[in-house]
């Protein structure tokens, strides 16, 4: 248990990072229905889509099927399943955990779009995906303007995946903005590492969307227990608390 909320600590901390989004992006953001001026914004973009899956027990076998028929689809159309993610536990929040976490990449949303139709691949998750999944969310989402350097871990590493809910009013967003730089200079001393940090647009499914999406890697579980431990971190957590609406905080290893 304390273990746990050692890492829960640690992992509310990286959220501070999203202090660069504006009030209305952040309105946008937590409504479910998708927002014609984002779909505008989006068209030439990057899309990553983000999935939630939940496999019925002893639909595995089918479910990789699924994965590999479809992922070769995907390709055709210039995407490709970018990670997969298996959680361990869930160390904030409340919520059954997920069987596996997909991220998958697409050109534009026109591509995603038209990968969807795809009669092909609408036969292949029927076939595959639909037989062997309990349920499923999605959140379609794009990349922030938030500036910070990406980088690609490797399956050995322990990796982290956020929904983070901000809390709607201007305050909170001058809170982020007033430490979010002294985090950023904080964290690459203990080998933590940023690969995602998209904003879902819209979504299908049971979970809430979520204002954001973080995703991360760690160097070392030492280093990120240090870091929960550094007073300078600590200092921070009372203006992060407050700011934060709701969060779900996965913990897991990839697959891919």
């Amino acid at each position: 248990m304390k273990y746990l909320k050692t890492v829960t600590s640690i992992a509310l901390t990286f959220f501070l990072l999203s202090s660069s989004n504006s009030k209305a992006q952040e309105k946008n953001q937590l409504n479910n229905n998708s927002k014609k001026t984002e779909k505008m914004e989006t068209k030439n973009k990057e899309i990553v889509n983000v999935a939630l899956m939940y496999i019925k027990k002893g639909e595995e076998e089918r479910f990789e099927e699924y994965k590999r028929k479809g992922g070769a689809i995907l390709e055709q159309y210039g995407g490709k399943i970018e990670r997969i993610i298996k959680p361990k536990m869930l160390a904030e929040g409340e919520m059954d955990l997920p069987s596996e976490i997909h991220f998958a990449t697409y050109p534009s949303l026109e591509v995603f779009n038209k990968f969807n139709e795809d009669e092909e691949f609408i036969k292949i998750r029927n076939e595959y995906a639909i037989p062997a999944l309990k349920d499923i969310s999605v959140f379609t989402s794009k990349n922030t303007n938030f500036e910070f350097k990406i980088e690609k871990g490797d399956k050995s590493k322990t990796f982290g995946v956020a929904l983070v809910y901000f809390k709607d009013g201007e305050q909170y967003e001058k809170q982020f903005a007033d430490y979010h730089d002294d985090v950023c200079e904080i964290m690459p001393e203990f080998g933590t590492h940023f690969e995602r940090f998209i904003a879902p647009f819209q979504s299908k499914g049971s979970v809430e969307m979520p204002s954001e999406i973080h995703r991360f890697y760690f160097d070392s579980m030492d280093g990120l227990q240090q870091m929960g431990a550094d007073e300078r971190m600590k200092a921070l957590f009372p203006k992060r608390d407050a700011s934060l609406k709701k969060l779900y905080f996965f913990i897991g290893e990839a697959t891919l």
